[in-house]
């Protein structure tokens, strides 16, 4: 059965027989789509099932002039399907409600039937599916965390082992479908997994990795063997879990999730990001230490450095075309922009974690600005959380002090000036100062951290 499974929404038979002869050309993971049809609002109400479909593509008029609208809404608000990635068609732009693009109602990419071509629209759908699958790959992070977190003090070790190489095997395989992948688990030098008896032919994968963890004087040793080479974050996702179930094992109570978790998990946005694989380092860092400033207690301080690398997470859901465009966005792809604040707190705020909930409420107001005009929400001054306003003088000055894809690094004296300028603007007065009384110890942090880059 294909993963992939595209919902299209439509009053016009044309425009179907039109889409799914685009779509049937499209092999997306060595699979081909699975197209299914709906002629309205009502008849797609009869056959949405939530979080079935990797993508749902709607026309805007149809029934009614905002059909689609209802479509969406139905998606999103009655079904709290946040998974699903939705392209909103239409062939009258004009119809589109002028507040559409500041509605929350996440909606991922736009086509214009008058001027869209069969090449832009599988692009479009490509993209869609690519952010489908690291949406999933990022749940399925998530949820293998807990379940370890949750499930490890009750749980036999050689089970709770051979259970964490299925959550790895599944995790890598959403990563991508063809790689194969088997393992060796040992306890103390004896194999646990597969169980003695049967008899273990990895020669045929050719790579292999040895993680090696210590739980309550076991010596484990984990080893993987992969059809092709690991990338950094995916081998980092396995040393991290492992070293979680270490520490879930040890600490029971009050269990601290691993920074390098966190870090892995922000990189699955990295990796489709043309920006520098360090951002979240830096910010984590400088967020750090303004929280120090600030008078957090070394736990507080050690929760925000975690959750601000949470920050930018919701760009797991932002089309690549959007995500790294060398120009200024127009109005509609900064909208979809937008919509990173509230994906991200989507994907975090049922975590059971306290991590993954302080970076849900980080993700989700980072943008807002002390003077009430940031988004998604306009909140003002103090109804914005302090760890987001910390966070947020973090994220910006790392970023104008870096090349993007859209604009070289700004001299640091205009970055500079540029923060005090929007002292109680876009920032809280009072971080600001304490930014300016110890600006020397923020720069060194982006220097130092850009010297280990280039090392």
């Amino acid at each position: 059965m294909p993963h992939y499974k595209v919902l299209i929404v439509d009053d016009s038979k044309t425009v179907h027989t039109e889409l799914k002869s685009i779509l049937s050309e499209i092999n997306f993971e060595s699979e081909d789509l699975e197209i299914e049809q709906a002629y309205g609002y009502e008849d797609f109400r009869k056959i949405f099932v939530p979080e079935k479909y990797a993508l749902v593509m709607t026309d805007l008029v149809m029934e009614k002039d905002d059909s689609g609208i209802e479509v969406i809404n139905h998606i999103r608000h009655i079904c709290n399907d946040s998974r699903t990635r939705i392209v909103l068609m239409t062939a009258n732009p004009e119809k589109i409600p002028p507040d559409l693009l500041t509605r929350d109602y996440d909606i991922n990419a736009y086509i214009d039937k008058n001027k869209t071509s069969d090449f832009m629209t599988k692009l479009t759908v490509i993209s869609m599916l690519k952010t489908y699958k690291d949406i999933c790959s990022l749940e399925k992070a998530m949820t293998s965390l807990e379940k370890i977190v949750k499930e490890a003090p009750e749980m036999n070790l050689s089970e709770l082992l051979i259970n964490a190489f299925f959550q790895i095997r599944t995790f890598l395989s959403l990563r991508d479908s063809k790689l194969n992948i088997t393992s060796e688990i040992f306890v103390n030098g004896e194999r646990i997994f597969p169980p003695k008896n049967i008899r273990v032919e990895n020669h045929y994968l050719p790579n292999q990795y040895n993680y090696k963890i210590n739980i309550k004087h076991n010596a484990v040793k984990f080893s993987l063997y992969t059809s092709r080479d690991l990338k950094a974050f995916e081998s980092a996702y396995v040393n991290s879990l492992l070293k979680n179930i270490e520490s879930a094992f040890v600490q029971k109570e009050g269990f601290d999730v691993e920074d390098e978790f966190v870090l892995m998990i922000s990189k699955l946005v990295e990796a489709r990001s043309e920006e520098t694989g360090e951002h979240v380092n830096r910010v984590s860092e400088i967020a750090k230490f303004l929280a120090q400033l600030s008078g957090h207690s070394s736990r507080d301080v050690k929760l925000i450095h975690g959750a601000a690398a949470l920050h930018d997470i919701g760009k797991v859901g932002i089309p690549d075309y959007i995500l790294n465009k060398p120009a200024k966005l127009d109005d509609k792809e900064f909208a979809i922009m937008k919509e990173h604040t509230l994906i991200g707190f989507e994907l975090l705020r049922n975590s059971s974690l306290k991590i993954f909930q302080t970076g849900a409420v980080i993700a989700l107001e980072h943008h807002e600005r002390w003077d009430g005009t940031g988004y998604p929400y306009g909140l003002e001054g103090e109804q914005i959380t302090l760890e987001s306003r910390i966070v947020q003088i973090a994220d910006v000055f790392e970023a104008l002090t870096q090349d993007r894809c859209y604009r070289p690094a700004w001299p640091l004296e205009k970055a500079i000036e540029y923060m005090n300028d929007m002292k109680g603007k876009q920032f809280d007065p009072w971080l600001i100062e304490l930014f300016n009384k110890h600006l020397r110890e923020f720069v060194q942090i982006v220097q130092d951290k850009q010297d280990e880059e280039a090392n």
